[in-house]
């Protein structure tokens, strides 16, 4: 069922929708006038801005259902694309489904994005399914494992950190894949799980249950990572008119995600030391962040400390790219290739062809 709103809740959301209107009549009015602190062009100033006011009502309003919604969603998203739906679950807190053969050469868990609590829609889903055809076309085989983890408010921390690490137990022991075969994969939110995830297993958390593996993983891909929950980075103010990203919502998430607990390594990652990820479990890791988005100076932090005692780590900036610009922009009818989703393709190619 739906998580219930209190009056002022509801007054605050709805309020929010109506400025969400207004700033898209501003956004297509005054966007000729933007000058160099608005977004690369009109269409992304317009998209921008848009997404940037929609995300406050979401936030406020939760509108998040419970996972049976999200269930029926993906039943239909599956239909769409023509696949039998194929959805795991279990009494340890395991959700997901998959797009692909399990028995692939090479297993991609995918966490989405969101602030931990906002679900993946269909357009946004489309771009991994076409990251597969890629490596389809040089003969990589690839099953993606898309982890449907509980959201805020129905549940906060530590609950998506458990199910990540119980995605990861469920695709080694009970599908008996090798680390060396599995890829660890999210965006935003879903790249924060997929760095806590990669903590616990060279420092296990009292907050999630242990987890051993016998060899490193073969990869880790993190587009633009939300790593750090501080306001205080340049880009944030520098990028604050290019982005999608808004600094209350990014607040609001925070807040609705810990849900009064403190924040440790296992959510900000970039608040870890260097020595923390000297053991870090992975062969290769892959940063992808957009040249105008908010999260970029905090993401090139965590990769300086990172790459120090992990070298097999690539960093690529997309210019004048936003936030997840290759899953934002597609849901706004912009298909053309960005450079971060090249550089994804190209990376994976040359590392999983050996």
């Amino acid at each position: 069922m739906k998580h219930k709103l209190g009056v002022w809740e509801t007054i605050d959301a709805w309020l929010g929708w109506v400025s969400v209107g207004a700033t898209v009549v501003s956004a297509a009015i005054f966007g000729p006038f933007r000058g160099p602190s608005g977004a690369d062009s009109y269409p992304h100033h317009v998209i921008q801005a848009t997404v940037k006011k929609v995300a406050f009502p979401i936030a406020s309003m939760t509108l998040h259902e419970s996972n049976a919604y999200q269930h029926l969603q993906l039943t239909k998203y599956c239909e769409k694309i023509g696949v039998k739906p194929n959805f795991v679950s279990n009494e340890r807190g395991l959700k997901g489904f998959w797009l692909g053969s399990p028995t692939a050469k090479y297993v991609v868990i995918n966490f989405h994005g969101g602030g931990f609590a906002m679900d993946a829609t269909a357009p946004y889903l489309d771009f991994w399914p076409g990251v597969a055809s890629a490596l389809a076309d040089e003969s990589i085989s690839t099953g993606w494992f898309n982890v449907t983890y509980t959201l805020a408010p129905h549940a906060t921390y530590p609950t998506q950190f458990r199910e990540a690490v119980e995605a990861l137990r469920y695709v080694i022991e009970e599908l008996g894949r090798s680390p060396s075969e599995i890829i660890l994969a999210g965006d935003s939110a879903g790249a924060n799980l997929c760095l806590a995830l990669l903590s616990h297993l060279s420092h296990p958390s009292e907050d999630a249950p242990p987890l051993a593996i016998s060899a490193p993983l073969k990869a880790v891909v993190l587009l633009s990572p939300w790593l750090s929950f501080r306001q205080d980075w340049p880009t944030m103010k520098l990028n604050e008119h290019k982005d999608i990203d808004d600094r209350k919502v990014l607040e609001r998430l925070k807040q609705g995600y810990l849900h009064g607990r403190s924040t440790n390594y296992y959510v900000e990652a970039l608040e870890a030391p260097e020595t923390w990820w000297q053991d870090a479990q992975v062969e290769h890791t892959l940063v992808l962040a957009g040249g105008d988005e908010m999260l970029l100076d905090s993401i090139k932090a965590w990769f300086k400390k990172f790459s120090k005692v992990k070298p097999e780590t690539t960093l690529i900036v997309g210019q004048n790219e936003c936030h997840v610009a290759p899953l934002i922009w597609p849901l706004f009818a912009d298909k053309h290739e960005t450079e971060q989703g090249l550089a994804l393709k190209a990376w994976l190619i040359e590392r999983l062809r050996i």
